[in-house]
């Protein structure tokens, strides 16, 4: 893979073609990039800084924000709470506009028998913080409270029970996490796709993620002239690189403040 070129190196590039551009649509992750990854899902918390970051992109002209993620969206709604935001979750299942209405697509089967998945649990069950989330069709399997010595055990395991349904099941292992999708269900990198479409002609387009499934998103925007950020990786189909959830919330700030800049230059220009 290419270098990535470190993002606060390149804001005088990125400030020239925020100034051509006649809108501003951003997309993001949301653990691990607007949010440190914390020991268990429920922990994880979206600062008031990062709030106030994503509330003034959202209340300038011509700017549109989404966060996508593995999280059920009525989750996703409650840690985010900013108006204006849309919202895509279960890696693409489920989703919400802007305005707060749902868009979410027609239901879809199981991602797995009920026997597959009962075979999951147990074996979750004999590996002390290993755990099971139900998500409709969808399912997430965790394991980072998993003592370090024995996840290798763990994920073997679970590799020779969802083995026999990769070719009938979407199945993406990120960050201490296998996420099982149902045949045929929408992923980020095409509800980031079909987002883009919408909402970004003319426009600059950046995206922000930090996990492994993240990598096709990056490249579809790439793909659409847009700007693709990887967050604390260091190999990454990314062009760019910030360090942690910590300088993408400093990074929206700048992009907010620039962009209001640009806006106001072009209307005395």
């Amino acid at each position: 893979m290419p270098k990535l070129k470190p993002l606060w190196l390149h804001l005088g590039a990125l400030a020239a073609r925020l100034r051509e551009s006649a809108g501003l649509c951003v997309g993001s992750d949301f653990d691990g990039t607007l949010t440190p990854i914390v020991p268990h899902p429920d922990l994880a918390r979206l600062e008031p800084r990062t709030q106030s970051a994503l509330s003034a992109l959202v209340e300038a002209a011509d700017v549109h924000v989404v966060v996508l993620s593995g999280r059920r969206l009525d989750d996703l709604s409650e840690r985010i709470n900013v108006p204006g935001v849309s919202l895509v979750g279960v890696g693409g299942l489920e989703a919400q506009d802007e305005s707060g209405r749902s868009v979410t697509g027609s239901p879809l089967a199981p991602a797995l028998p009920e026997a597959a998945r009962a075979g999951i649990e147990a074996w979750c069950k004999s590996f002390p913080g290993a755990w099971v989330e139900a998500k409709g069709p969808a399912l997430s399997v965790h394991y980072r409270a998993v003592p370090d010595r024995i996840q290798p055990a763990f994920c073997a395991g679970m590799r020779r029970r969802i083995g026999p349904f990769r070719k009938s099941a979407k199945i993406l292992h990120g960050k201490k996490v296998y996420e099982i999708l149902p045949p045929g269900a929408p992923d980020k990198a095409g509800a980031m796709k079909a987002w883009i479409e919408r909402h970004a002609p003319r426009s600059a387009v950046f995206y922000f993620g930090d996990d492994s499934n993240d990598e096709p998103v990056h490249v579809n925007v790439r793909e659409l002239g847009g700007i693709s950020v990887a967050v604390g990786r260091n190999a990454s189909r990314a062009e760019y690189a910030l360090a942690s959830p910590h300088d993408v919330v400093w990074f929206m700030e700048w992009l907010a403040r620039e962009w209001s800049s640009a806006r106001g230059a072009a209307r005395t220009g």
